[in-house]
């Protein structure tokens, strides 16, 4: 995308006041959410086809890339709508507590997965650390740092060695200051580009005749959560000697004893009998088949008319929980929810309802409460998420 692309997905919509400019934000934003839906579809599938046939052979192989080409379009949608987000104003910063140890353990788990088909050493340090409950956004720091490391990764050799680090550089009674460092002996960069880094779209050209993959949002991306988090993001380079990044972020300092949720591996819905509204037949069965197993039971119906006469059919109490696709043929989810609530039986206004949506604008989630639903869920559903969301509503 030309420079003009870039300062469109910046600017865009930052002026209240420009209609045309929230107008056309919005448009793309309903577009790239109508675009991930199948594609997450698509992903999907192809997880269930590969552990059909064990992921053997030739078919397996051609799945396999099918499934890297479709992840690699949703984190490309993702970044732009984070991008749209961000200029918005519509990220929120979430506070909530969490294990900073714990925390950090999880993220190198996952900078070792990313390794696996690579011939990299990785080292790492964070032992030490004398606070490590605190509050604060966890989700937005792990995607600041995985996508530091994938950046590292990319651009570091077979043979080369990557560094992650954390440490306490401040504290006193009610905050902690943590620096995290990921440094590589990758091909490193220029002084010219250090200066443009973080600007959506970014790549620097090499001569070296290696195809280097990206869609040059990571870094935006970095920039942009590490500002909303309140911290601070240094780069250091040197062309063919390596890169260091430190990010530098400040917490407040958590004094009771919440723990995370299990990870979604873990995550139990044995006996539950749950209703999946989807007008995707794809989409329906892919959650369905991760529920199923999980030990749920599950229903699925394409439109909200069907659902209406689904939850009609069943006895009192028999569902435990309904998700419902918000834009559907025949009649839309939120028609759907209204009629339910409206029932004459003693469970219609008491199941819940929980909205399956890729739209995150203020106003649609206000419409679907209006309805009558409880919750949002952002498509693909999370798992964890929605566990928590049933015990919230005495339905585990």
């Amino acid at each position: 995308m030309n420079r003009n692309g870039q300062d469109y997905l910046l600017e865009d919509g930052k002026d209240s006041k420009d209609g045309i400019n929230i107008g056309k934000s919005r448009f793309l934003a309903y577009i790239l959410h109508d675009i991930r839906i199948p594609v997450t579809g698509i992903a999907g599938m192809a997880d269930i086809a590969l552990r059909d046939i064990d992921g053997k052979g030739k078919t397996g192989d051609c799945l396999n890339r099918i499934k890297d080409s479709s992840e690699y379009l949703l984190s490309l949608v993702d970044n732009i709508l984070d991008i749209i987000k961000y200029g918005e104003g519509r990220f929120e910063r979430e506070d909530k507590p969490f294990n900073i140890t714990k925390f950090i353990r999880k993220c190198i788990c996952i900078f070792d997965e990313l390794l696996c088909n690579r011939q990299i050493k990785f080292v790492s340090s964070y032992t030490g650390l004398p606070v490590v409950k605190v509050c604060g956004d966890e989700l937005r720091l792990k995607q600041v740092l995985i996508n530091l490391f994938s950046n590292s990764l990319k651009y570091t050799p077979d043979g080369g060695t990557i560094y992650f680090s954390a440490e306490e550089v401040r504290y006193d009674n009610e905050s902690v200051t943590y620096c995290f460092i990921i440094s590589d002996t990758g091909i490193g960069m220029s002084e010219e580009f250090i200066e443009e880094i973080f600007e959506p779209f970014s790549r620097e050209k090499y001569n070296d005749g290696i195809k280097y993959e990206g869609n040059g949002l990571g870094m935006a991306i970095v920039k942009q959560f590490t500002d909303m988090l309140g911290g601070e993001i240094k780069v250091k380079s040197v062309k063919d000697s390596g890169t260091t990044f430190q990010v530098t972020i400040t917490f407040d300092i958590d004094n009771s004893c919440t723990d995370k949720a299990k990870n979604s591996t873990e995550v139990d819905f044995t006996g539950k009998n749950i209703l999946v509204v989807d007008d995707s037949d794809i989409n329906a069965e892919i959650i369905c088949d991760l529920l199923e197993q999980r030990g749920a039971h599950t229903f699925m119906e394409t439109d909200g008319e069907n659902a209406v006469k689904a939850f009609e059919r069943s006895g009192i109490n028999f569902y435990n929980v309904i998700l419902m696709d918000v834009t559907m043929p025949v009649m839309n989810g939120i028609e759907a929810t209204k009629i339910i609530r409206s029932l004459d039986r003693p469970d219609a206004l008491d199941v819940p309802v929980f909205a399956m949506t890729g739209n995150v604008f203020k106003d649609d989630i206000l419409k679907c409460r209006e309805a009558g639903m409880d919750e949002q869920l952002i498509k693909p559903v999370d798992l964890v998420l929605l566990r928590q969301l049933l015990s919230k509503y005495n339905k585990c």
